[in-house]
C-alpha cells in the first residue's frame, strides 16, 4: 500500500499518462485553431459547408481530444497523493466542463452563451490548479505548470474579448497564442525530468 505523505510516483506511469495528455491537448489545440480559420473563411465567403464543419465536425473531434486528455489526467492523478492529486483532479473537472461546452457549441445562440460560461469556469479552475502545481515540490512538471498558468489567464482574456464586437479579433489572436502555449506547457510537463520511485 502507499504510505501517506510518501511520493510513490513511478516514472514510466508518469511518462505514459502525460504523453496521453499531451496528444489529447495537441488534438484539441490544432482543431481549435483550424476551427477558427474555417469559421472566419465561412463568414467572409458565406460558404455554408465551412460553417457546417465548424459547427458540428470540429466540436465532435474536439470532444474526442478532450476525452483522451481526461483519461490521461485520470492516470496521472493516481501517481500522486494529497494536494497534488487533488489539483490534478481539479483540472479533470475543468475538462468535463470543456467537453460539455464543446457539445453546447453545436446549439445555435444559447449553446454558445452556455458554452462560453462553462469555459470561463473551467479556465478559473485551471488557474487555481496550475497555480498550486507550479509551486508543488512533489510534481515534476512545475515549469510546464508555470506556462499553463499563464495560458489559462490568456484564455480568460481571449474569451472575454471574444464577445465584444470590433475587438473580438484581438481575442481570437490571443486565443491562438494561448492554444500554442497550451501545447508547449503540457509538452514541458511530459518531458520533465522524473526519477522512478518504487511503490511502497
Amino acid at each position: 500500500m502507499r504510505q501517506p505523505g510518501k511520493n510513490t510516483m513511478n516514472a514510466n506511469n508518469y511518462k505514459a499518462a502525460t504523453a496521453k495528455i499531451y496528444y489529447g491537448v495537441l488534438c484539441i489545440s490544432i482543431l481549435s485553431i483550424i476551427g477558427g480559420f474555417i469559421s472566419a473563411i465561412a463568414i467572409l465567403s458565406a460558404v455554408s459547408g465551412g460553417s457546417t464543419w465548424y459547427v458540428y465536425v470540429v466540436p465532435i473531434l474536439t470532444v474526442i481530444g478532450y476525452v483522451y486528455y481526461f483519461l490521461g489526467l485520470g492516470d496521472l492523478h493516481k501517481e500522486f497523493e494529497g494536494e497534488t492529486s487533488d489539483n490534478i483532479k481539479k483540472i479533470r473537472t475543468a475538462v468535463i466542463l470543456n467537453i460539455v461546452a464543446a457539445l453546447c457549441s453545436m446549439i445555435p445562440v444559447a449553446g454558445g452563451i452556455i458554452g462560453g460560461i462553462l469555459n470561463l469556469i473551467a479556465f478559473i479552475l485551471c488557474i487555481m490548479a496550475y497555480g498550486r502545481l507550479r509551486n508543488d515540490a512533489n510534481f515534476p512538471g512545475r515549469d510546464g505548470m508555470k506556462t499553463l498558468y499563464t495560458t489559462a489567464i490568456l484564455q480568460i482574456i481571449a474569451a472575454v474579448l471574444g464577445i465584444i464586437p470590433i475587438i473580438n479579433i484581438i481575442g481570437a489572436i490571443i486565443g491562438i497564442i494561448a492554444f500554442i502555449m497550451f501545447i508547449v506547457g503540457w509538452g514541458k510537463v511530459k518531458n520533465a525530468n522524473v526519477d522512478t520511485v518504487p511503490v511502497a
